[in-house]
């Protein structure tokens, strides 16, 4: 008896939580309601310096730096979520690998604040989690646009020509430190 009271009470107790649940008094985001990120189609003054310093300086580490419009979405903090970028991919053989994105700000300032923003969350544990443990990651700031790429000489075929390309990304701008 006592067995089929506590059995009852449970199945009341799950019909009462699917019914909250289910409730239409619920908030809702309708998708058309969520700015979703978007790539940058033109290009403003500021953010053609950057890719071109960008471009300059994969160059001269003998590759190509190329804007795609290929879908790639890195770990990042709310702030960043919805904010417009630039994708861009280094020529590497590697389809997953040699992506850089540069994000535009109003000013310096809040570019800075924004750097910082997204050094502290890939140096969280949560901000890892998307990346393989041997990741490095750039952040940067130039002028009032934020650099950002990662590094996984584990995951790359090429691991040599990865890391001079990362690492002359890296040498653009004014470096964000990610402490893990």
């Amino acid at each position: 008896m006592m067995r089929l009271a506590s059995l009852s009470l449970m199945t009341l107790a799950t019909a009462l939580i699917v019914t909250a649940c289910a409730s239409s008094d619920r908030p809702s985001v309708q998708a058309d309601e969520v700015a979703l990120p978007t790539p940058l189609r033109s290009l403003d003054v500021s953010v053609l310096a950057t890719v071109s310093e960008l471009q300059d300086a994969v160059a001269a580490a003998g590759s190509r730096l190329d804007s795609t419009d290929r879908a790639y979405r890195p770990s990042e903090p709310e702030s960043l979520l919805f904010a417009p970028r630039v994708v861009m991919r280094a020529d590497l053989a590697d389809p997953d690998d040699g992506f850089v994105l540069v994000y535009p700000a109003a000013d310096a300032s809040e570019a800075q604040g924004r750097a910082g923003d997204l050094a502290e969350y890939l140096g969280s544990g949560f901000g890892q989690t998307n990346y393989p443990a041997d990741t490095r990651f750039s952040v940067a700031v130039v002028g009032d646009t934020v650099v950002f790429s990662s590094l996984s000489r584990g995951r790359s075929s090429d691991p040599d020509r990865a890391e001079g390309i990362f690492d002359a990304i890296a040498a653009v701008g004014d470096r964000v430190e990610v402490r893990k």
